[in-house]
């Protein structure tokens, strides 16, 4: 692997991968249509509820990602997690030192850390409900049958927290026949899986007394053993006095299962009914938090002289994945998630209205050891309880010439975290027991319409507005000194914004087969208080709501008889105020605060490329670029732009994956799929300083699948045997760093994992 590469602000724009990149895509897309056949298999049609009703995504104007039930397990999507190496100019990066949580970027628009008492940038939705936090926002869902990844703001249908883009998860529903299935396996790392799903089928008569009902239960399970070990580690061979025993050992386990329960109730021929449970509950160790970086000069400042030495002999390869770790604190990171919904839909004739009734809980709690030795230097823990509930009504409906859909929404939210932090334990310093929380509100009302021109009708114009308002009360209790010299103090505050975001869209049909689309839409989220904040004067500090307006060109077609689709997007984005976190290292052991950055500009091209080469061979490839600078950024009152990086935002993400039939007969069917996944040198943080020796360098990844299919066992009964590898050349890449100035803390992506699949279908 490469050694990183030194990050400079003042260099301009570097086109050269892209270029090369781009020079690549053109050869493709001319090797693909020469190397097309007469052959009749097309490509799939997507269908997506990107706007709030069923259209294919060819004829959705917006840039979306969607992935199908084939996609689904030929990438082995079982989360969010595991579509950030496929979807152009989106990030998935996991919490440090955690599993369970991610920050998440679109366009190079994020919110750093996922906590309690922000909001995210991204929107996320499952069957319908949006999920308020990004903490505990990983979760297997059981029977996930469609991602859709929506870029850009969605600030008229999806309102709240979905500045930068919103990802909808759709699970499958009950089906009219019964069918089932039961799926095993196994690979290295000790890993087992086991999923299992049964329809029962459509029982009963419509308008006889609830009618006919339909219902599935779906069960997945994954464990496995961790990645790294956890030994029992003294460089010094004895002559360490601070030396602690390690947690346990091994780090980076895995132990998760989800469960659904899904009922659906046609009781008239007008008037259906959805019940929806899901539970996902988690019970990991800790990833491993890997020392990078020790800086004696620090050290020597504080006055604890060969201290830092020792430190530093934990001191591993910056660019290299250590196999064994000593931590003391990495003790556990559990995640236990419930939800409710409740969706009534009554069809009115030439309209249909729908209710969403829904309430998730999440238990959620973690201890990390962030130091990456087995002295007692950093640790801390975080047990979070949070609940939320949501009402929506939505009315929708079409004419000759319109589509619309307006809808009133309510969300509330109750959220308290209790956070004990140690910083220097073992020279006798306090634990910071630090207590925050939330209580708010949200409301809003919108409507969006569909109008295509009876005189042009190839002309289709979009309008929607969205009102929003937000009201917002939190809480920090910090009730003993702290080791950074803060006093105690317990503050609350309230406070509420409101916002109207529109959206207009034109777009025009060129054949039948092709599309272009302009588009201008606003984003809005909110302000607050520092709810982590070390100190009553940070916590008071608010920040102020972060505006977007995006204007967005594209283009979609599906040429060559639906062989061939080419979706591509050009986007610019101004925005104001944008909120962004702030890690303060050494404030009170360690703290992050949100703030105004001012405004910035991100601006970028999409382009995904799928192709139906021959019957047999269907390739796949996108590609993302990202411009990403700051017009303002103000620091005690002064401009300090050229001197902050811009987090999240690689100028360069890729894919390809290549999907290869490749026999089929009386036995059965051999499926290949394989696909590579690259992305560019990116920073974590706003302050170049502490992206000096936490730069992410960039990597590629490559997953392959082998899948033997439609075994006849008798009857209706079918076996399907797959082999399949992740990272399946060991690529060495960071996924997160902590820099704490005394030292630099890195966590990395998993390493090849592979294993065999067993799926039986009833």
């Amino acid at each position: 692997m490469e050694r990183v590469k030194k990050f400079d602000k003042n260099v301009g724009y570097d086109m050269k991968t892209t270029k090369n990149l781009l020079l690549k895509a053109v050869a493709l897309t001319a090797a693909t249509s020469a190397s097309m056949t007469s052959g009749q298999t097309v490509l799939e049609e997507i269908i997506v509820t990107a706007q709030k009703r069923e259209q294919s995504l060819q004829d959705a104007p917006l840039a979306v990602t969607a992935f199908g039930a084939k996609d689904v397990a030929q990438r082995g999507i079982y989360n969010v997690q595991d579509i950030g190496l496929f979807v152009p100019n989106v990030q998935v990066a996991p919490n440090p030192g955690g599993a369970t949580s991610a920050t998440f970027a679109i366009r190079g628009s994020t919110t750093i850390n996922p906590a309690i008492t922000w909001e995210a940038t991204v929107g996320m939705y499952l069957d319908g409900v949006f999920i308020g936090k990004n903490l505990g926002g990983i979760f297997d869902v059981a029977d996930l049958e469609r991602v859709e990844v929506l870029r850009g703001p969605q600030g008229t249908l999806y309102g709240k927290n979905t500045i930068a883009g919103a990802i909808n998860l759709i699970t499958r529903k009950p089906g009219e026949e019964f069918d089932a299935y039961v799926e095993v396996g196994a690979g290295n790392f000790g890993s087992q899986m086991l999923r299992a799903r049964v329809d029962t089928g459509a029982s009963g008569t419509v308008g006889e007394g609830l009618g006919s009902v339909r219902a599935s239960l779906a069960y997945s399970s994954r464990e496995r053993d961790g990645f790294y070990d956890n030994v029992s580690l003294d460089p010094t061979f004895g002559n360490n006095p601070f030396v602690g025993a390690t947690s346990s050992t091994e780090l980076a386990s895995l132990d998760t299962d989800a469960f659904r329960l899904d009922v659906i109730a046609d009781v008239t021929d007008t008037f259906s009914v959805r019940y929806n449970y899901n539970e996902s509950n988690a019970d990991n160790l800790p990833n491993m938090g890997q020392v990078t970086n020790v800086d004696p000069g620090v050290y020597g400042f504080f006055g604890l002289g060969d201290f830092a030495g020792l430190h530093a002999l934990y001191l591993t390869d910056g660019n290299g994945r250590a196999d064994e770790i000593s931590n003391d604190y990495a003790i556990e990171e559990v995640s236990e998630t419930k939800g409710h919904s409740l969706t009534m839909t009554w069809d009115l004739g030439d309209a249909t209205l729908t209710s969403i009734t829904a309430r998730r809980d999440l238990d959620w709690k973690d201890q990390l050891d962030i130091d990456g030795t087995n002295m007692d230097l950093f640790h801390s823990a975080r047990y979070a309880s949070y609940e939320q509930f949501s009402q929506e009504l939505q009315l929708s409906g079409s004419s000759d010439s319109m589509n619309y859909v307006a809808g009133l929404y309510y969300f509330t939210e109750e959220g308290d975290i209790y956070n004990p932090i140690s910083f220097f334990g073992l020279f006798g310093s306090p634990t910071d027991n630090n207590e925050y929380g939330l209580d708010n509100r949200s409301f809003a009302i919108y409507g969006q319409a569909d109008w295509v021109m009876p005189s042009l009708p190839e002309l289709t114009m979009t309008a929607g507005l969205r009102y929003t308002s937000e009201d917002k009360d939190q809480y920090i209790i910090h009730p003993n000194a702290s080791t950074g010299g803060v006093g105690a103090f317990d503050v609350s505050a309230d406070d509420s914004w409101s916002n109207v975001t529109g959206t207009l869209i034109a777009s025009y049909a060129f054949s039948d087969e092709s599309t272009g689309y302009a588009k201008i839409s606003q984003g809005w989220k909110a302000g607050g208080f520092n709810g982590e904040a070390p100190t009553a004067e940070a916590f008071f500090d608010s920040f102020d709501p972060e505006e977007v307006l995006a204007f967005e060109v594209g283009y979609k077609a599906r040429l060559a008889d639906d062989r061939v689709e080419i979706n591509a997007a050009a986007f610019w984005n101004d925005i104001s105020d944008m909120q962004f976190s702030v890690f303060l290292e050494g404030s009170g052991g360690a703290a992050s605060t949100v703030d105004n950055a001012g405004a910035a500009t991100i601006k970028g091209i999409e382009v995904e490329l799928a192709a139906q080469l021959t019957d047999a061979i269907k390739l796949s490839a996108n590609l993302g670029t990202l411009d990403a600078e700051y017009d303002e950024f103000i620091e005690l009152g002064v401009d300090v732009k050229d001197s902050k990086d811009f987090p999240y935002a690689p100028e360069t993400t890729a894919s390809v994956a290549l999907d290869w039939s490749m026999a089929s007969g009386p036995w059965g069917r051999i499926d290949t799929h394989i696909d590579w996944n690259y992305k560019d040198d990116y920073v974590v943080y706003a302050n170049q300083d502490q992206n000096v020796s936490g730069q992410i360098a960039s990597y590629d990844v490559v997953n392959a699948r082998v899948t033997w299919s439609e075994i006849s066992l008798g009857d209706s009964t079918q076996l399907q045997v797959s082999a399949w590898g992740k990272n399946i050349f060991d690529e060495e890449y960071r996924e997160n760093t902590i820099p704490f100035g005394l030292w630099t803390i890195s966590y990395w992506g998993a390493p090849a994992t592979y294993g065999v699949d067993a799926k039986i279908s009833f």
